[in-house]
């Protein structure tokens, strides 16, 4: 009965343990290493020359870095637009830059916490110079041991556009918008 006793504590403790290890890896420092890391990655991709969306690019070469809701989101709108090839349907800017001509560097601002992701200010540098508000802040939440992006908030766009000045709100909207089209 002891052994049982003792192994059940040893369980407990293990479980315990790793829960705590992975709380402590969702820490506002690393969720604001996360994007800092992914726009490490990604802003030269954006600026090289290549076929396809660069948002195509990171889906199929950072896949776990975006929830799944948010990947497949991106995939229906990047199909849609794969097939019409004299329109836009789709996006038609980067969803993660918030621009169609990305600048040569991005600086990461103030991260804050919403209920249980956080939201990262990324600034565009033009020519050595900041934008005066975030271009785009990224959410991220931590899921299944890492973190992934869950959407992308515009904040130059909260003002004029507040339904759809996220990258959700607007993968819908034109998702909405086509399906209307086809009738």
């Amino acid at each position: 009965m002891r052994i049982v006793i003792g192994i059940i504590c040893c369980l407990s403790s293990l479980l315990s343990g790793s829960s705590y290890a992975q709380d402590q890896a969702a820490t506002a420092d690393s969720a604001r290493d996360f994007v800092e890391q992914f726009y490490r990655w990604y802003v030269p991709v954006a600026l090289s020359k290549h076929h396809g969306s660069s948002w195509d690019i990171a889906l199929h070469g950072k896949k776990t870095s975006f929830s799944s809701e948010l990947a497949q989101a991106l995939k229906s709108d990047s199909d849609a637009q794969a097939k019409v090839k004299d329109d836009i349907v789709g996006l038609d800017f980067d969803p993660f830059l918030n621009t169609q001509d990305p600048c040569q560097r991005f600086e990461l601002g103030k991260i804050t916490q919403v209920k249980t992701a956080y939201r990262v200010e990324v600034f565009n540098i033009c020519s050595g110079k900041k934008s005066a508000i975030p271009d785009v802040a990224p959410e991220v939440m931590w899921a299944n041991g890492h973190w992934e992006f869950v959407n992308f908030y515009y904040p130059n766009q909260m003002k004029d556009f507040p339904k759809t000045a996220n990258l959700l709100a607007m993968l819908k909207m034109l998702e909405e918008q086509r399906q209307k089209d086809s009738h």
